[in-house]
């Protein structure tokens, strides 16, 4: 049992300590009354390479993991998988959620390459996408998944 508890907290700190390999970069647009977070997304390594399919899946990646920054009026969104044990549980279902035919995409809503760069550009050259992602829906399929606990479960 000492093992495995050893073993599983060993896990947790490598998750924490590996090298994000993700470039993107976020800035707020708007928090919307039915659970969207619009926001501007690039990458700063991709540049003008980046694609719309990448800048949605990055756009959740970010919801996920990362959270949005607050700016523009909106408040600092937190990343939904908050705790070790919580992002260890999705990264089991990780790829197949991100893959071709994965549930990723019913969790952004539009994505159009926005006209107006972000505050502060290092590059001109960047594709720079606009996307919502529904954040209650994705809170709700990670419950239904047993990743996260309901609110209505209690402690």
């Amino acid at each position: 049992r000492h093992f495995l508890i050893l073993l599983l907290t060993a896990s947790f700190l490598l998750m924490a300590f590996k090298e994000s390999s993700n470039t993107y970069q976020t800035e707020c647009i708007s928090l919307e009354t039915d659970g969207y977070v619009s926001f501007k997304i690039w990458d700063t390594k991709l540049g003008k390479s980046y694609k719309i399919e990448q800048a949605r899946k990055d756009a959740i990646h970010a919801v996920l993991y990362a959270g949005i920054a607050g700016s523009n009026g909106c408040s600092t969104q937190t990343a939904i998988l908050d705790k070790s044990e919580d992002i260890y549980k999705f990264q089991k279902i990780e790829n197949e959620f991100f893959s071709s035919k994965g549930k990723w995409a019913q969790y952004t809503r539009s994505s159009s390459i926005e006209t107006t760069l972000p505050a502060n550009p290092i590059e001109k050259n960047w594709k720079v996408y606009q996307v919502s992602v529904s954040k209650d829906a994705l809170k709700k399929y990670l419950e239904e998944k047993s990743i996260l606990k309901s609110i209505n479960t209690g402690f």
